[in-house]
């Protein structure tokens, strides 16, 4: 009931400061102003206008981040011709984005729709911010969005549409596996999965001098541990041993379990026992990944939703010489078992709580507006990512690997995306890093986390309790 109550006066303080910010804006009397904030977004309308075009081409500067949403905007009044709407798109960066959020929302000065990941979306959630979509949407729209709309759910209800969708798997460099005659050890059938065993037996095969020299050239395996998404590199790796970063709702650490600390003393044996990883992986960004990778000297690396587009770029701009990687797409490696986990995540636009019903509805509308299948096959098309309804997988129909891609979108976890994974990152690869550089066992590492990490969730919880006493 205190938790209750508490959370009631966050909502009953950040709204009013809403209303104090709206009344001191001059606004025509007759027209209905909204906010849409995103994090999502590209050049152009279909972000290919400026394929093959140089750096210097002065037709660059026709084309802007905001192409696409102003025509999305434009089309969205259009269904409204006897209201006036005004529509402010602001886009924001992955860095200084998620403070300029935390800043608005605490000030009372929340956008009305925000596009962003689904764990900044579940973190407002958790404090009663946002509108839920329940009573919105159509049994139809719900069976679209399949297994995507299961991730918006908080304590029984729905706080985001899913948008543009991600996910992240493995990949391999068959040309390194044919130079090893060591094809066979991937895995081949159904969605490509396989075990841990398996996936050290093929990074084993790979990692070897190439140039007689008696140092190693090409590596099995690598993943950067520094200034990296924890979630995304390492945590698959948990997952694939039966651990959680985080319970069921998202606010308590449960990495330092039993399973998690088997998780982590894995990948410090691929380094300091079987030696398949660079030494000194602790310090590997992802540049540096990406440096071996492109040189055809990393035999299997993790992979994203925009990894084939990134590759053909690669290569037509000579970053890549042609002969040099061939990619294969497979799962990650789990017990057996247990199924395999992957970052899974639905950048997705959620809707502030509206004291106007009149905005509320016109909200809810934009953001079901800007998810319908038309726009997402468009958003996919444009960011080489993954459609969060099944009416728009027909984007990628004519193309295998992206088809793959979607399809082990199926492995996903809500572990992903709780809302506290982003503030704890430095924290969570500070711990990764110890361990990694044998400053630390796994056991040290994971409980110091558990301990320190649950203290500043503790501390986050009451401190905006208090804020919305005060």
């Amino acid at each position: 009931m205190g938790c209750t109550m508490g959370k009631s006066l966050v909502i009953g303080s950040i709204l009013l400061a809403m209303c104090a910010c709206a009344a001191d804006a001059p606004l025509d009397e007759d027209e209905i102003r909204l906010t849409l904030w995103t994090q999502d977004y590209w050049v152009g309308v279909t972000g290919h206008e400026l394929d093959g075009v140089p750096l210097d081409d002065p037709r660059r500067a026709q084309y802007t981040v905001k192409d696409w949403y102003n025509k999305v905007v434009r089309d969205f009044k259009a269904r409204y011709p006897d209201r006036k709407i005004h529509i402010d798109i602001e886009t924001l960066d992955w860095t200084s984005g998620f403070q300029k959020i935390d800043i608005a929302v605490a000030s009372g000065r929340p956008p009305d729709v925000l596009i962003s990941t689904s764990g900044i979306a579940l973190k407002y959630a958790r404090f009663g911010l946002l509108e839920a979509f329940d009573d919105d949407l159509s049994e139809e729209d719900i069976r679209d969005f399949g297994s995507f709309y299961g991730f918006s759910e908080y304590e029984g209800k729905h706080y985001f549409l899913p948008f543009i969708g991600g996910n992240r798997y493995m990949v391999a460099n068959l040309e390194i596996f044919r130079e090893r005659d060591a094809v066979h050890l991937l895995p081949s059938e159904g969605d490509r999965l396989w075990t841990y065993d398996q996936f050290l037996a093929a990074a084993r095969s790979t990692t070897f001098d190439r140039d007689g020299d008696g140092e190693v050239d090409v590596y099995g395996f690598a993943m950067p541990f520094q200034r990296n998404s924890p979630q995304q590199d390492q945590m698959p790796f948990f997952w694939g041993h039966g651990a959680r970063q985080f319970n069921d709702s998202g606010d308590s650490l449960v990495i330092n379990s039993e399973m998690g600390v088997r998780a982590l003393q894995f990948m410090v044996d691929l380094e300091h026992v079987h030696g398949v990883v660079p030494t000194g992986s602790a310090g590997l960004r992802n540049n540096d990944v990406t440096d071996l990778w492109n040189a055809g000297r990393l035999a299997m690396r993790q992979a994203h939703h925009g990894t084939r587009r990134a590759h053909e770029r690669a290569l037509e701009t000579g970053v890549i010489e042609e002969g040099v990687i061939e990619l294969y797409p497979m799962m990650y490696p789990s017990m057996p078992g247990i199924d395999p986990g992957a970052f899974v995540v639905a950048d997705s636009p959620c809707v502030f709580r509206q004291e106007d019903e009149e905005k509320r509805e016109l909200s809810i509308a934009l953001a079901k507006f800007l998810t319908n299948t038309r726009h997402e096959r468009e958003a996919a098309y444009a960011m080489s990512t993954l459609p969060t309804r099944y009416s728009a997988l027909d984007v990628w129909a004519d193309d295998p690997f992206q088809q793959y891609v979607l399809r082990v979108a199926r492995y996903g976890t809500k572990d992903a995306i709780q809302g506290y994974g982003i503030p704890l990152v430095n924290m969570t690869l500070s711990a990764f890093q110890a361990a990694m550089s044998r400053q630390a066992t796994p056991r040290k590492a994971l409980d110091d986390l558990a301990r320190r990490g649950n203290r500043f969730i503790r501390r986050d919880i009451e401190r905006r309790l208090r804020a919305g006493a005060e």
